[in-house]
C-alpha cells in the first residue's frame, strides 16, 4: 500500500495545515481495523457487526474553539443477524458534536437485494430539553404498495412503490453492495433500487453502479449510490467484502472495527 499518494476524490478532504489530518485518520483507522481483526478469532458467525468512525468532510464547520485529537465525531454500528430466514438489523448513529443520537431496527429478506421486510422504527434523540428532543417513527409496506409511516402517532403516507420493485434501505447497503459486486462489475450495467432512505425518505429512482478500482491507501472496489432525491454517495469494498469507507456529502464512514463473518 501507498500511503504518500492522494486519496480517491470521492474520499480525499485533507485540506492544508487541518489538525487532525483526515488523511492520517482514515490511514490509522483503517490499518488499527485490520491488523486488530488478523490478531483475533475470524470464524464466520450469522451475527455480524461493523462498527464506523465518523469523519467529517468539512472539519471547519465542526471543530468549535477546542483542539482535538482526533477527528471523529461520532460512531456508527452496524449489527445483524439471521434469524427464521429474515436478517434482523440494529443500527447507531451517534453524532457526539451535534448531539445527534438515531437508533434503527428493521428486518429484511435473506436476498441479494435485501427487501424490508414487515415492519421497522426510528427512534432519534439529540441534546436538546425541548418537547422536539425526541421523536419515534414507525413504519410498514402496506398491500396495496404504500410506504406508510407513523411520526409520533400520527399516520402518513411517504410514498409508493412499483410491485416489482424490491424496497430496501440504505443501511443494508453494506450487505447489498458485497453481495452484487460481481453482477454489477461483469454486467456493467447499473442496478436499479427503491430506496428508504434513513427508513423515512422514498427514494424510488436510485441506482448502484461500478466506479472503479483503488490501490491507495489499500486495495478498494468503489461503488456509487446516484438517484434523484439522493446526495451523491460512494461506497469502498475490501478485499474481505466489508465496506470499508463510505462517504456522502457531509461525512465519510471509515471501518474501526468488525466482529463475524462476511453475510
Amino acid at each position: 500500500m501507498n500511503h504518500n499518494s492522494q486519496h480517491h476524490w470521492s474520499f480525499d478532504y485533507n485540506y492544508g495545515a487541518q489538525n487532525p489530518q483526515f488523511k492520517q485518520e482514515l490511514i490509522q483507522t483503517l490499518d488499527g481495523c485490520y491488523k486488530d481483526t488478523d490478531a483475533r478469532d475470524t470464524r464466520t458467525r450469522q451475527a455480524i457487526t461493523h462498527i464506523y468512525n465518523i469523519l467529517p468532510n468539512y472539519w471547519r464547520g465542526y471543530a468549535g474553539g477546542d483542539a482535538k485529537e482526533t477527528l471523529s465525531i461520532g460512531t456508527v454500528i452496524v449489527e445483524r443477524n439471521k434469524q427464521d430466514g429474515l436478517w434482523n438489523y440494529s443500527v447507531q448513529y451517534e453524532n457526539t458534536t451535534s448531539g445527534e443520537n438515531l437508533r434503527m431496527q428493521f428486518r429484511c429478506s435473506d436476498e441479494h437485494y435485501r427487501p424490508l421486510a414487515d415492519s421497522w422504527r426510528v427512534d432519534v434523540r439529540n441534546s436538546g430539553n425541548d418537547e422536539y428532543s425526541e421523536l419515534m417513527c414507525e413504519g410498514y409496506l402496506a398491500v396495496d404498495s404504500e410506504v406508510r409511516l407513523r411520526i409520533n402517532g400520527a399516520e402518513i403516507i411517504a410514498g409508493t412503490v412499483d410491485t416489482s420493485a424490491k424496497l430496501t434501505c440504505n443501511w443494508a447497503l453494506f450487505d447489498v453492495i458485497p453481495a452484487l459486486a460481481k453482477t454489477i462489475r461483469a454486467s456493467g450495467n447499473v442496478i436499479e433500487l427503491a430506496l428508504l432512505e434513513d427508513l423515512e425518505q422514498l427514494r424510488v429512482k436510485s441506482r448502484l453502479g461500478f466506479l472503479e478500482s483503488i490501490q491507495t491507501p489499500f486495495p478498494l472496489d468503489g461503488y456509487y449510490l446516484y438517484g434523484a432525491g439522493l446526495l451523491p454517495a460512494y461506497w469502498w469494498l475490501d478485499a474481505d467484502r466489508n465496506i470499508a469507507i463510505a462517504s456522502t456529502f457531509f461525512e465519510t464512514l471509515v471501518l474501526r472495527e468488525k466482529i463475524g463473518g462476511n453475510t
